[in-house]
């Protein structure tokens, strides 16, 4: 019979959660994976994952990095009115988590990780449209919302891309606000209908 609980011995029994997570969202993907799946895989009982993690998606959010909470950057994208200048909030908040030293390093591994493995794109993409897109999509109101959202993000991404790791000039060196004044009205006809 397995025994379920913490693990015997010396195990680090967060580093065996997250050995476990990465293996499973990696083979079946963040929808299909349970913490029940997690659990059974780590040999641990499922209240330890929500001991050390509390939810899947902080459980996700671990194993691949997540500097922040989605639900707090969908959260302040989405505040305010319907549309106007919700171009604008993502615009911003975007690259103010580009910009602080402590989410970029994550956001590079990430970003770097989904261009270059498969399992690792289809993970990001999974988890953003889940739990980032939906919310904004819904603040949105528009027929087309997800591809408006892509149409936004592309644009973000790309300059993302060019600034933090092609560091191409002088988009690398532009001040931030310089770049969320240029890039906002672009991102702002993207979301508005």
């Amino acid at each position: 019979m397995t025994r379920i609980g913490r693990p015997r011995g010396k195990t680090d029994t967060r580093n065996v959660i997250l050995g476990a997570a990465r293996r499973l969202f990696a083979d079946a993907g963040y929808d299909k994976t349970s913490v029940r799946d997690v659990a059974a895989a780590a040999g641990v009982d499922p209240a330890m994952i929500r001991h050390y993690f509390g939810s899947k998606v902080e459980l996700f959010r671990a194993t691949m990095g997540w500097p922040f909470e989605p639900a707090d950057i969908a959260a302040r994208v989405t505040a305010g009115d319907r549309g106007g200048d919700i171009g604008e909030r993502l615009t911003r908040v975007f690259f103010e988590a580009w910009e602080q030293p402590a989410s970029r390093a994550p956001l590079l591994a990430i970003l770097r990780g989904a261009a270059t493995h498969e399992e690792s794109a289809n993970l990001v993409r999974q988890f953003i449209q889940g739990q980032v897109y939906a919310h904004i999509a819904t603040a949105l109101a528009a027929p087309d919302a997800e591809l408006r959202i892509d149409l936004a993000m592309s644009q973000l991404l790309g300059i993302a891309y060019l600034r933090h790791i092609l560091r191409v000039e002088p988009v690398a060196s532009t001040p931030v606000e310089e770049l969320i004044e240029r890039i906002a009205p672009i991102v702002c006809r993207h979301l508005t209908p």
